[in-house]
């Protein structure tokens, strides 16, 4: 139980950090395609071990929410584990898609990767919106700030996935989901004092 949580916790507060690189490398990189992905090659030290470290915080989190989902029977984590999971297809689409391929196939995978990513977390925030509307772990300040970014942040993603709003216009709500992301890491570490997940 002790290992799931730090995993939890450690992996939703370092991944903040892969968050603010990404909004920083994204505003840095060229718009038109071709240019895009042949910057990304230029900089693949850079991308690549980006998000090479961001699948690994990313299957930190998806463990720490497995084991809370087996534990708790709790339909929230039961979410949480399967957008996480989904998520995590992003990253071999993205690592294998854009170094060294010839446009169509860049264009390819990153169409693919966008969308996979956008679902994952559209059902990841479904999940927390449920798991923080039913919390009594939390103070009720953070308990309903918690509940209001979850829910405003799944919308977000839910309007980017029927394409009512594109990616770029999406990225905006960064700095709400680090936000998240810290409360989860917060959540993780008090569950270290309850005695049930």
């Amino acid at each position: 139980m002790k290992l799931a949580k730090v995993l939890w916790s450690l992996g939703s507060l370092l991944v903040n950090g892969t968050i603010i690189i990404y909004i920083i490398l994204s505003s840095k990189a060229p718009l038109a395609h071709e240019e895009r992905y042949a910057y990304i090659n230029e900089n693949w030290n850079i991308y690549g071990a980006h998000w090479r470290l961001e699948l690994f915080l990313m299957a930190m989190i998806a463990i720490g929410a497995f084991h809370f989902a087996v534990k708790s029977r709790k339909i929230s984590w039961s979410m949480i584990t399967t957008g996480q999971l989904i998520l995590l297809i992003t990253y071999p689409l993205m690592l294998g898609g854009y170094r060294n391929t010839p446009l169509e196939l860049a264009e390819m995978a990153n169409q693919m990767a966008t969308i996979v990513f956008i679902f994952g977390n559209l059902v990841f925030l479904s999940g927390l919106f449920l798991l923080y509307l039913k919390d009594r772990l939390l103070k009720r300040w953070l308990k309903y700030t918690a509940v209001v970014l979850s829910s405003c942040i799944a919308i977000v993603f839910l309007i980017t996935f029927v394409e009512i709003i594109n990616w770029k216009q999406a990225l905006m709500i960064g700095p709400l989901i680090n936000i998240l992301y810290l409360i989860n890491a917060y959540y993780g570490l008090k569950m270290e004092l309850e005695p049930a997940a």
